[in-house]
């Protein structure tokens, strides 16, 4: 029997467990390279919260989300998305903004628990803080042309945000190899092949805010996503925000 504990990490080395996880899923599972040994963190750490999720059987931490406020962010640092997209739009905002990144969860415990109360406890952290607009990238499990061809036209013709969010990615992030021309009319077997956490973020209500790009950092395929709390679905709204 499982007995889980949700919260922001406060010890040195509840983060370091964070760390850690981040480690043995990005650099272990899968190949980044980082040059560390044995924990996997950067200098954007030193400005955000760091959600997690602890075994409590085994003192295990298992699951964790990096939480960036627009209101503690270094202007000479900025966000972590900023190294690969120009986000102007988005700093533009006035509301609170909160910037995702990191998430992962342990290999043995991905049977969609651990993501509901990592949810949760972002849920809990912008009704604390008054975050409207919550933002940050999430990974396609392909870097082939078709495949990140079709999911751009799948986003452009029902998930693409208004212009005034549009983001664009660096030029040195540029996803060369991108058909913006393709047109697909096979739109739910395009979802379906989409990773779980994307289908989610967009059953949320998530919008995508422009053109796919590569992440150097995890030799991957990233889109731009934004959600406005405002513009929620009702279904998500009522269940983790009590809205």
């Amino acid at each position: 029997m499982f007995d889980y504990e949700i919260k922001i990490a406060e010890t040195k080395q509840e983060k370091e467990a964070a760390f850690r996880l981040r480690f043995d899923v990005f650099k272990k599972e899968l190949g980044c390279s980082f040059s560390s040994e044995s924990l996997e963190t950067d200098i954007y750490d030193n400005y955000c919260d760091h959600l997690i999720v602890i075994d409590r059987t085994k003192n295990l931490v298992v699951g964790t989300y990096r939480l960036l406020l627009g209101s503690r962010v270094n202007p000479k640092i900025g966000f972590y998305s900023e190294k690969i997209f120009d986000i102007k739009n988005i700093k533009k905002l006035k509301e609170e903004k909160l910037e995702l990144s990191r998430s992962c969860i342990h290999q043995d415990y991905r049977e969609g628990i651990i993501i509901h109360l990592l949810w949760n406890g972002i849920a809990k952290y912008i009704k604390e803080n008054s975050v409207r607009y919550v933002f940050g990238s999430v990974r396609l499990n392909s870097i082939q042309p078709q495949d990140v061809s079709n999911s751009f036209s799948l986003i452009k013709q029902k998930y693409y945000a208004p212009l005034k969010f549009r983001v664009y990615p660096l030029k040195k992030c540029g996803f060369k190899e991108l058909d913006k021309k393709l047109k697909i009319t096979e739109h739910k077997e395009v979802f379906l092949k989409l990773p779980a956490l994307v289908k989610g973020y967009l059953r949320s209500g998530v919008k995508i805010c422009g053109e796919p790009a590569w992440n150097p950092d995890f030799g991957s395929v990233v889109f731009f996503i934004l959600l406005d709390i405002e513009n929620m679905s009702n279904k998500y709204r009522r269940h983790f925000l009590n809205l």
